[in-house]
Order: C-alpha cells, then sequence, then structure tokens
C-alpha cells in the first residue's frame, strides 16, 4: 500500500508542477482536480487522526477510495492533454504555495496511515485498504 501511496504522490506532484507553470490560465484544469486531490487527502488525514476504531479508519479509507476513483481519469486525462507534465522537475514561483501545500498533505497523510496499523488486523480494514489500493492502481 505504501508503494501506492508513495506512486499516487509521484503523480501528483508531477501534476502539481504542471499545474503550477500556468497560474491557471492555460493548466487551470490540472490545477482544479489537483486541488480536490490535495483536499480530499487533506481530509483524510484529519479523520484518521481523529480514528479511534476500525470503522473511522474504514470510514476515512471508504472516502478518499471514492474520491481516488473520480480523480483517477481526471489524472489520466490531464497527463494526456499535458505531457509535459511529466518532465517538470521545478515549479515556477507562482504556484509555489500549491506545492508546499501538497507537500504538507503527504507528509500528513504518510503520519495518519500508521494508524491504519493499529487495526490493520480488522477484516474490514484490510478490505477497506484493499480497495484504496485498487483505487490508486488507477493512477497510473
Amino acid at each position: 500500500m505504501r508503494k501506492a501511496l508513495i506512486l499516487c504522490i509521484v503523480i501528483v506532484l508531477a501534476l502539481s508542477v504542471a499545474a503550477c507553470k500556468g497560474g491557471g490560465g492555460k493548466f487551470a484544469d490540472a490545477k482544479e482536480v489537483l486541488e480536490k486531490y490535495i483536499g480530499a487527502n487533506e481530509k483524510f488525514s484529519a479523520a484518521l487522526e481523529g480514528a479511534n476504531s476500525a470503522d473511522a479508519v474504514v470510514t476515512a479509507l471508504n472516502a478518499l477510495t471514492e474520491t481516488t476513483k473520480v480523480l483517477a481519469p481526471q489524472f489520466k486525462a490531464i497527463e494526456t492533454k499535458y505531457p509535459e507534465f511529466k518532465n517538470q522537475d521545478n515549479p515556477p514561483e507562482e504556484l509555489k504555495p500549491l506545492m508546499t501545500r501538497l507537500e504538507a498533505a503527504a507528509g500528513k497523510m504518510m503520519t495518519a496511515m500508521q494508524k491504519i496499523a493499529q487495526f490493520a488486523s480488522d477484516p474490514k480494514v484490510q478490505e477497506a485498504q484493499t480497495k484504496f489500493t485498487e483505487a490508486m492502481a488507477l493512477m497510473k
């Protein structure tokens, strides 16, 4: 699951670089998708931080899974529309705040994922993790 998460973060970073390139304008669609994805990850992390049961973990995972399923085809469409996204290393100055937000969300998400480990033996959590991993695979 960590590999899938890392892959997704890499894809999101690539898209965020592309979103940063135009500051709206040409890449407004990429920016919109990226902001939705960051928001979903922020909500997920917050939900996991407060999770004190397997059911709470499942609810958080399921919400992120559903958002990922919706956004995955949008990410793919953006990658197709803007092939240059894959080759960007340094975002332009005007959208570095978006990169900062993405990096912060990714860090919080990695920390929050540790909460899942507390409930990893629960079959409902395992099923939710499997579905999440499947949704993340759609991002490839």
